[in-house]
């Protein structure tokens, strides 16, 4: 997988070294970035997906003198994402406060200068902010060796909705949750987000004086919201990719069978979390489409078909495919009752063993480490879980290789 480090002090000693790859940017990004775009809402996928692919090519040049993040970093990550978006809320706004004292003093001819100055600094505010936030996601991803991909729209879109609230997933529950958001298009999701991102910006600093503090608190509360939303979708991400890659390198028949078992853990409890919600998501989005056609319409309340099916997964997959459901019922950072009731039932079927100080191990883990030391599920040693994986885990190549399997 590739990784991404964030801006070291060290790094100041050769200005020249960092100013470059910046001009650089700045100059890719002036010719890509039109005006139309902040109007139509375009401008914050094309400024994201700029700032992406410069910030991996950075690293790719760094080599191996790049310091590697660790998941016990990211709080220091997002304090540093927290203090950059604060302080440049107050300075959009403090030059928004002078734009409006300019004009007061001056008249008509002073607002005609002082509204464009004002309206521009409210807008590099908010582009600012989205570069500061899209460098904290690179740089928490990459903390958990996860990759954010520059031409995949929807981890940014899954991470502006869980900060926001659940609400901004959609209002349905459920099964018609996932199958709304595996419909959604990306464009006008993107859009819809960079005219929300443009309001909110206005909102924050048209209020001279006052607008100095308010903008800096706002900016700090919603970056450590996002940055935390951040670190909830890594470590899912993490957590179930490694858990499906294992099963898949096995057996990818089994795959489709597992997205229904975290279906049915995930709904174990009641309402479907976001999290939850998206991670399905990511999984289906990456199968083929009659396996991801089979999957939803699988995705019931009764788990009487699913357990009477788990009789088709191999046996030399079999402990990899109970390992995996562990994961899923720990990712959330505990396990209930009905999530271990259900455990028991898949294990009973699997003819496996389940020990209650293996889960709680997971959880363990993943309250301490982030990651979890993923079992290869062919009596091997279980890799180091302070090492990243090497490739990356998505389930799109391997999956589409076979038909009908996820």
């Amino acid at each position: 997988m590739t990784r991404t480090a964030s801006f070291h002090p060290e790094d100041a000693a050769t200005p020249a070294a960092v100013l470059h790859p910046l001009r650089d940017f700045a100059e890719k990004l002036g010719r890509e970035l039109r005006l139309e775009d902040l109007r139509t809402g375009a401008w914050h996928a094309r400024l994201v997906t700029a700032f992406v692919r410069h910030h991996v090519a950075r690293q790719a040049t760094s080599g191996a003198g790049a310091r590697a993040l660790r998941p016990s970093d990211t709080k220091a990550i997002i304090r540093r994402a927290c203090k950059e978006a604060a302080l440049v809320g107050a300075s959009a706004a403090g030059v928004s406060t002078s734009a409006t004292v300019f004009a007061v003093d001056t008249g008509f001819l002073g607002a005609l200068v002082a509204v464009p100055v004002a309206g521009a600094a409210m807008s590099l505010d908010t582009m600012l902010r989205s570069i500061i936030t899209a460098r904290m996601t690179c740089d928490v991803a990459s903390a958990f060796g996860v990759r954010i991909d520059p031409d995949d729209p929807w981890d940014f879109l899954h991470l502006h909705a869980l900060s926001a609230s659940s609400e901004s997933l959609g209002a349905k529950a459920g099964a018609d949750q996932v199958s709304e958001m595996l419909l959604a298009d990306p464009e006008e999701m993107e859009r819809k987000l960079g005219n929300l991102l443009l309001g909110e910006g206005v909102l924050r600093n048209i209020l001279p004086f006052v607008g100095v503090a308010t903008s800096s608190i706002t900016s700090w509360r919603r970056t450590r919201r996002y940055g935390e939303a951040a670190v909830e979708y890594v470590r899912y991400r993490r957590a179930l990719d490694d858990a499906f890659a294992t099963v898949r390198a096995l057996d990818v028949r089994c795959v489709e069978l597992l997205i229904e078992g975290a279906w049915f853990l995930f709904n174990a409890d009641g309402a479907l979390r976001a999290e939850e919600a998206v991670m399905l998501a990511h999984l289906l989005r990456n199968s083929p489409s009659a396996a991801r056609k089979r999957v939803l319409e699988r995705l019931v309340e009764d788990d009487t078909s699913w357990q009477s099916r788990l009789s088709e997964v191999p046996e030399s997959a079999r402990d990899a495919f109970l390992h995996a459901l562990e994961v899923v019922a720990a990712v959330d950072l505990s396990t209930s009752t009905a999530e271990w009731q259900l455990l028991r039932q898949a294990a009973s079927a699997l003819h496996r063993p389940l020990r209650r100080e293996r889960v709680q191990s997971l959880v363990k883990q993943l309250r301490t480490q982030g990651i979890v030391a993923m079992a290869r599920g062919d009596g091997a040693s279980p890799r180091d879980e302070r090492m990243p994986p090497a490739r990356d885990l998505g389930l799109g190549v391997d999956a589409q290789m076979m038909p009908g399997a996820v």
